[in-house]
């Protein structure tokens, strides 16, 4: 087979969010659809991974080597370049080295680009210069959606021919053992709250959320909300307080799956996502799913989701007391979702990427 393959590990040093998810999900996808392979036909990969990693994962077909002294941008453009430069690169979190000369690239929504004010001001800075240049140079360009592909190219100066579209999944969250004592730390009582998920910043627009259950006036129902804030990526953070509000903060895998499996229903009201992997997850578990209708929302959810426009307070409000009150109207939703949910997969992520890679 041809040169090496070397994986971009930086995800492995960072807070796990949807860039982290994917990469990590894709790269095992990727390791499991290569053991079926003979060996004779696999090229050789190598996860390279900076000082600093949570944990550093076992893989049947792929190396993994630390390597470097440094961290962050730094390892990335210096010593990661270095340490691949004689083979291909594979960088699935939106940055890379600009100078690799073989690289496969993963971008997953022009965010920073469309909605510039919900990042701080050095993140937007430095990505909004960062981007374009590994859009230009890359060898092959993946994202998550079509609406992410006409996006990036556009803000990119690209062709969105060059962009392969291997999307997320929620395959992950079925495969953790639910854990519902959290919804006794919470205070929670089963079908008797709606959830939210997301971090704290704009973009999530969590505040119309809790401003539509407030107007909902549901009695006996709360609103659970996990995430956090990331103030260095996303700048200004929102309080999400309100009546029957609970914020749980972030939680696990196991827990977040028994807060959903356990929901009335589930909000995303979400100006803008290349994806959206809350509201899939939400729909793998049987729990129904009122969403806004911008960017990526219609292509990933289909007909499984309850649309409202992202800014129509009163329109969500509607939607949750028809949610609560109207359980019956759910069970044909809720099927939906499960079927929804089964189109998108991990393995085939898998196959895709390491047909790049062949």
């Amino acid at each position: 087979m041809g040169s090496a393959v070397f994986i971009n590990g930086r995800f492995l040093t960072q807070p796990q969010s949807g860039m982290q998810r994917y990469a990590s999900c894709l790269v095992t996808a990727l390791d499991e659809v290569r053991a079926g392979q003979a060996e004779a036909d696999r090229r050789e990969v190598t996860l390279l991974v900076p000082k600093g990693a949570r944990a550093l994962p076992q893989y049947r077909t792929i190396g993994v080597r630390e390597t470097g002294m440094l961290t962050g941008h730094g390892w990335e453009q210096t010593e990661l370049y270095w340490a691949s430069r004689q083979g291909t690169l594979v960088s699935l979190t939106s940055t890379g080295p600009v100078l690799h000369a073989d690289h496969v690239v993963a971008m997953h929504d022009a965010a920073i680009f469309a909605k510039p004010e919900h990042f701080g001001s050095a993140y937007r800075r430095l990505h909004t210069a960062l981007r374009p240049v590994l859009a230009q140079r890359a060898r092959q360009l993946i994202t998550i959606s079509g609406f992410s592909r006409t996006e990036l190219a556009r803000y990119c100066g690209v062709d969105p021919e060059r962009f392969m579209i291997i999307p997320d999944s929620a395959e992950h969250i079925l495969h953790v053992t639910s854990e519902p004592a959290i919804l006794a730390r919470g205070e929670l009582t089963p079908q008797r709250y709606f959830l939210c998920v997301g971090n704290q910043s704009p973009n999530k627009n969590i505040a119309a959320a809790v401003r539509a259950f407030e107007a909902a006036e549901l009695e006996g129902y709360e609103l659970a909300i996990v995430g956090t804030g990331a103030a260095k990526i996303f700048g200004t953070q929102v309080a999400v307080q309100g009546r029957g509000v609970k914020t749980l903060g972030r939680v696990n895998d196991a827990e977040l799956r028994a807060l959903y499996e356990n929901a009335a229903g589930f909000l995303f009201p979400s100006h803008y996502e290349g994806f959206g992997v809350p509201p899939l997850e939400a729909m793998a578990l049987g729990c129904p799913v009122i969403s806004s209708a911008s960017s990526a929302m219609p292509e990933v959810l289909g007909d499984a989701a309850v649309y409202v426009d992202a800014d129509d307070v009163d329109g969500f409000a509607a939607a949750i007391r028809r949610m609560a009150l109207d359980a019956g109207s759910n069970a044909g939703r809720i099927a939906l979702g499960y079927d929804r949910s089964r189109m998108f997969s991990w393995l085939r992520g898998g196959q895709m990427l390491n047909e790049v890679l062949s």
